[in-house]
């Protein structure tokens, strides 16, 4: 008998992992209350339905990767090479191939034409990561040519993450990533 006690933040962090590798459409909730531990009628003690626990989960991880990005690049205590490392490892985290890449983009892909109903939180995230690169970039280039630059660096990281999924191959993240390292630190 699955246990009741889980807290909220739990229940969205159990079901990431799922809703990435699975998608939004092809996970049930009784398939996410069974990977919590819990029964299906206690995710509606949360969530009126899953849409609405979608769009959480889609906050949480735009939460998450939106301070520790701006952390990183806001801090006056890190030199440039070491705020790569830290975005090399927050990347790692958010977009790990093995657990289904981005969520943001696998969502996108999957509901964006037939119900947007995330659309929005799918591009506050997409546009907060373009506005982060582009601060790490303007200091080598002019406003318009860092922001160029910071869609680039976003939508090869995207392709990579496809691409790894595509071929089972990590080396098309870590190129894109590598890419991104040579263009931020201007080498």
């Amino acid at each position: 008998m699955p246990k009741v006690k889980t807290s909220k933040e739990e229940v969205l962090r159990k079901v990431i992992p799922i809703l990435r590798i699975r998608g939004v459409q092809n996970s049930s909730m009784s398939e996410l209350a069974k990977a919590c531990n819990i029964q299906k009628s206690h995710f509606y003690y949360y969530f009126n339905n899953k849409e609405e626990l979608i769009k959480e989960v889609l906050s949480l991880v735009y939460s998450y990767f939106n301070y520790n990005l701006f952390k990183t690049i806001d801090s006056a205590s890190l030199s440039l090479p070491e705020k790569m490392i830290k975005m090399k490892q927050l990347l790692q985290k958010i977009f790990r191939t093995s657990d289904g890449g981005c969520i943001m983009a696998n969502t996108a892909l999957e509901t964006i034409h037939r119900n947007p109903i995330y659309k929005n939180e799918i591009r506050m995230f997409f546009s907060d990561f373009i506005e982060g690169l582009q601060r790490l970039l303007v200091s080598h280039h002019s406003s318009e040519k860092a922001l160029a630059l910071a869609e680039q660096i976003v939508q090869d990281i995207e392709g990579g993450i496809l691409l790894a999924q595509v071929y089972n191959d990590q080396k098309y993240i870590d190129n894109a990533v590598s890419r991104m390292e040579r263009i931020i630190l201007n080498r």
